[in-house]
């Protein structure tokens, strides 16, 4: 086994990871293969407007931050216009914000193209 960094025994990578390892594709009953949220109540992400839906708000805020699919998940929500809950770790107001942004995008990118 090779020393790790500052001596410790853990082993360390030889080679750049792959960007993508794997391919995820939506299931067809619209879950995603992958995806952290998969073993969590989904409760979780449909948070109460109360202090404890704050809490919870974060929680699931921090499971997206660390999920595989997180992208994917964000793009299939703006797709199907999601009105509640966390997906890809933004809420409802947040993902019409972004809609708008890339819309607009969209639309300067197409009349300068013109």
């Amino acid at each position: 086994m090779r020393r790790g960094v500052r001596g410790t025994l853990l082993p360390t990578l030889t080679g750049r990871p792959a960007e993508r390892l794997v391919d995820f594709a939506p299931a067809p009953d619209a879950g995603l293969p992958g995806a952290a949220c998969a073993e969590v109540d989904p409760d979780l992400f449909f948070p109460a407007d109360d202090e404890a839906g704050e809490f919870v708000e974060r929680r699931a805020r921090q499971i997206c931050a660390g999920c595989a699919v997180r992208e994917m998940c964000l793009a299939l929500a703006l797709k199907r216009s999601e009105q509640h809950g966390i997906f890809g770790g933004l809420d409802p107001a947040e993902r019409r914000t972004l809609a708008r942004r890339r819309y607009r995008e969209s639309a300067r990118a197409k009349k300068g193209a013109a």
